[in-house]
């Protein structure tokens, strides 16, 4: 294991240089971390804290890339607490898991990490995720994901999707397209589903605190 020059991992997360960024934010970029998969894969992504973007692809890879953002901090600052970030990688044959572990727990405040996930459309997606922002735009495969505190927002066709549930602790639960819009807003509680899409993926989505949404295009 060696240091990232901004964020170390298992892997190893190698940074690649500062990203021009706003006036007052320094921005830390690791090289992409690449894993090759099989159709038969399942994806299993832990991400922590954080804003966390997924993307469609028509390779058969599994790309990540990871910035750290830090707001009011000098650079030397923003390196140290990146440094003690890791991405653990594990590949059983069958399921390929990405975690990203040791997000510090003090003196984080402007302190940001988001993730760049590009993996193949059709690929079975499971994601965990603690607190934070997460968006996954126009997978075909099963997901399956849970967010503890945030805001979740996946984009599918409608095409691929069989069965789609929503779910809310806290906040709104919502599905889009699915011939009519169908959306809970409870203070506990809040579900949405929808059943008998032609396609054949599963989407579940479970937010703790905060809105789901999915959308079928």
């Amino acid at each position: 294991m060696r240091s990232f020059h901004s964020i170390a991992a298992a892997g190893v997360l190698v940074l690649s240089g500062l990203v021009a960024g706003l006036a007052d934010a320094t921005v830390l970029q690791t090289d992409t971390h690449t894993f090759k998969v099989t159709k038969e894969h399942r994806v299993h992504v832990n991400f922590p804290i954080g804003e966390l973007r997924v993307i469609p692809t028509d390779d058969s890879v599994v790309e990540f890339d990871i910035r750290v953002r830090c707001r009011g901090r000098a650079e030397r600052d923003c390196e140290e607490l990146a440094n003690q970030l890791t991405l653990d990688s594990h590949d059983s044959g069958s399921t390929l898991s990405l975690k990203l572990e040791n997000y510090p727990k003090w003196h984080n405040q402007g302190f940001t990490v988001i993730g760049e996930l590009r993996v193949p459309r059709s690929q079975a997606l499971r994601i965990e995720m603690g607190v934070g922002q997460l968006d996954i735009d126009g997978l075909q495969g099963d997901l399956d994901v849970d967010l503890g505190v945030g805001e979740a927002d996946i984009r599918t066709t409608r095409a691929s999707a069989a069965n789609v549930s929503v779910e809310a602790g806290i906040g709104d639960a919502t599905i889009r397209g699915a011939g009519a819009d169908l959306e809970s807003s409870r203070f506990l509680g809040a579900r949405a589903s929808w059943s008998g899409g032609s396609g054949k993926a599963d989407v579940r989505l479970h937010v703790g605190v905060g809105d789901a949404t999915v959308r079928l295009e």
